[in-house]
């Protein structure tokens, strides 16, 4: 039976993959060593393939791993999150793990891959790339019915101001009553 990753042992393993792989990006942007956060955060990013579940644990495997050690190597050579996403989505399973370049007795002989699709969940990730467009707003007209009062009317075509202005009357006599009393 081949052997996955708890979080916690997914994160110590990858940080040893990256740093005997001399992956370990020298910006300072970029942190070197994958702590549990940042794994969970390139989860959701769609950087990193879903983790399994035993029970109610998550595992991660070979592909795991492997991912993210090419990812810090991507950083380290200036690479934005979103531009390694597009370089690794354009890459085959060997690809990656010619990029990660993990040397031989650093992965465990019985690591195994997690069952299921290995694609990265990529459906979060790109949500901000692009803005959607601002919602039209239908034209607004202003009718100033006293010193006070300015009656907006959405779209359409507007009505007589006189018109409008009998129609307000009960409304601006209250609203003079109240004003007068407040004084």
């Amino acid at each position: 039976m081949q052997a996955l990753l708890s979080l916690a042992e997914f994160a110590a393993l990858a940080a040893k993959a990256v740093e005997a792989s001399g992956a370990a990006p020298g910006n300072r942007q970029a942190k070197a060593v994958p702590a549990e956060r940042m794994i969970r955060y390139y989860t959701a990013r769609g950087l990193l393939p879903r983790p399994g579940n035993r029970g109610r644990a998550l595992t991660y495997g070979r592909t795991h791993v492997l991912r993210l050690v090419a990812i810090k190597r991507l950083q380290g050579q200036g690479l934005s999150l979103d531009e390694i996403a597009d370089r690794l989505d354009a890459m085959a399973a060997d690809e990656v793990e010619s990029l990660a370049a993990i040397p031989p007795g650093v992965l465990p002989e019985d690591l195994g891959d997690v069952p299921g699709d290995p694609a990265p969940a990529r459906s979060s990730g790109r949500f901000w790339r692009t803005a959607p467009a601002a919602p039209v707003a239908p034209p607004v007209q202003a009718v100033r019915l006293s010193d006070t009062v300015t009656l907006l009317v959405d779209g359409g075509p507007l009505p007589e101001v006189a018109a409008l202005r009998r129609a307000a009357a009960p409304l601006l006599d209250l609203l003079n009553e109240r004003t007068a009393h407040e004084r």
